[in-house]
C-alpha cells in the first residue's frame, strides 16, 4: 500500500493545498470523498474579514463542524510554528482541532523540532511544510517524528521559496534524504506531472493551483477566468519580505508594483488582499497567484476528477 495513503487513512496520495480564504468546507470534503485529504485553510468558509483570535477560533469551529456533516473520511487543517505565528493564531487553532477530534496537521514554516514532538505526543498526524525546503530541514523534521515531509519547488503558486530549486529537483533531494514520504508540490496539474513526481521519489501530490480551477472551490469567477486567461509568458514574479519570498502573479496592480519596487530596491512591496482579490474577484485588490504551469489546465473540473487523475500513477 501506498504509504501516504496509509499515515492518512486515504485512498489516493493527493493532499490539497490549504489555501487561506479560497478554501471551504464544501471544497474540503469534495477532495475528502474523493480519497484524498482536504485542508482547511486559515480562513475557510468565512466570509468577511474577521480580526481576533477568539473569533477566528469559532469561525473554524463551525468550519470544522461543517465538513465532517459533509464527509466522514480524514481532512486537515493548516498551522504555522510559533516563530511565524507571534500572535498566538496557530496555537490556539491546534487546541482547536484536538477539541473537534481533527488529528491531521499541515504545517507551513520553518522546522520546529520541539513543536513537532509535542504535535506527536498529543496524538497529532504532522505533514511538514518547510517555507524553503532544505535537506537538513527535511531530516530535521523527521528526527523531530513529522510523518511526511512536503518538497515545495519554485513552480508553485502561492507564497513561493526564495530558493529557485525546481519542484523535480528538490522531490528528488528531499526523497532520497529522508526514509519517511515526501510529497512533490507545485506545479502537480495533471496525470504526467504526477507521473513525473513520483519517477523522481514522490509518494504523493500537494496540490493548489489545479484545485483553485475546481468546481467546488469557492474562488470568484473571475479569479478562475483571469487565471484561464493568463498566457503562462504573462505571469509576474516579485520578491517580498526582503527576499525570504516570492510571489507568481496575474499581470494586475500588485504584480506590476511588486515588479517596479523590486527593480528600485524595494524587497518587501504589498501584495494587496486575498479576500477581495482571490475570493471576490477583484484583480487588482491583491495577487491572483498560481502555479507557473497553470497553462496547462484546459478545464475548470470536479475534485472527484482531479483527485483520481492525480492520484492513479501512485496506485498503479
Amino acid at each position: 500500500m501506498n504509504r501516504v495513503c496509509e499515515i492518512l487513512n486515504i485512498r489516493y496520495p493527493v493532499i490539497q493545498g490549504p489555501m487561506a480564504w479560497i478554501t471551504s468546507s464544501e471544497l474540503v470534503a469534495a477532495v475528502s470523498n474523493a480519497g484524498g485529504l482536504g485542508v482547511l485553510g486559515t480562513s475557510a468558509d468565512s466570509t468577511e474579514i474577521v480580526r481576533g483570535i477568539p473569533e477566528s477560533v469559532e469561525e473554524m469551529r463551525k468550519a470544522i463542524r461543517n465538513t465532517k456533516k459533509l464527509t466522514d473520511k480524514p481532512f486537515g487543517i493548516n498551522v504555522f510554528p510559533e516563530a511565524g505565528d507571534p500572535y498566538g493564531f496557530s496555537k490556539a487553532m491546534v487546541a482547536l482541532a484536538k477539541e473537534e477530534g481533527v488529528n491531521i496537521l499541515v504545517v507551513a514554516g520553518n522546522i520546529s523540532p520541539d513543536e513537532i514532538r509535542q504535535w506527536k505526543q498529543d496524538g497529532f498526524i504532522v505533514i511538514m511544510r518547510e517555507a524553503n525546503p532544505t535537506i537538513r530541514g527535511a531530516q530535521l523534521a523527521e528526527a523531530a517524528g513529522a510523518d511526511i515531509i512536503v518538497a515545495t519547488g519554485c513552480d508553485e503558486g502561492g507564497c513561493m521559496p526564495s530558493l529557485s530549486t525546481g519542484t523535480t529537483a528538490i522531490t528528488a533531494l528531499l526523497s532520497d534524504a529522508v526514509h519517511i514520504p515526501v510529497l512533490a508540490a507545485g506545479g502537480i496539474v495533471n496525470e504526467k506531472l504526477a507521473r513525473a513526481a513520483r519517477i523522481v521519489g514522490a509518494e504523493g501530490v500537494f496540490v493548489g493551483t489545479r484545485f483553485i480551477l475546481s468546481k467546488e472551490c469557492r474562488a470568484a469567477d473571475a479569479t478562475k477566468k483571469d487565471i484561464m486567461d493568463t498566457h503562462p509568458d504573462d505571469f509576474l514574479v516579485f520578491t517580498q519580505s526582503n527576499g525570504y519570498s516570492k510571489w507568481r502573479t496575474t499581470p494586475h496592480k500588485y504584480g506590476k508594483e511588486g515588479v517596479e519596487a523590486n527593480r528600485n530596491g524595494d524587497m518587501n512591496p504589498p501584495s494587496g488582499s486575498f479576500y477581495y482579490g482571490m475570493l471576490k474577484g477583484d484583480p487588482d485588490a491583491g495577487v491572483n497567484t498560481v502555479s507557473n504551469l497553470s497553462g496547462l489546465i484546459k478545464s475548470i473540473d470536479s475534485c472527484a476528477q482531479i483527485v483520481k487523475e492525480l492520484g492513479v500513477p501512485f496506485a498503479e
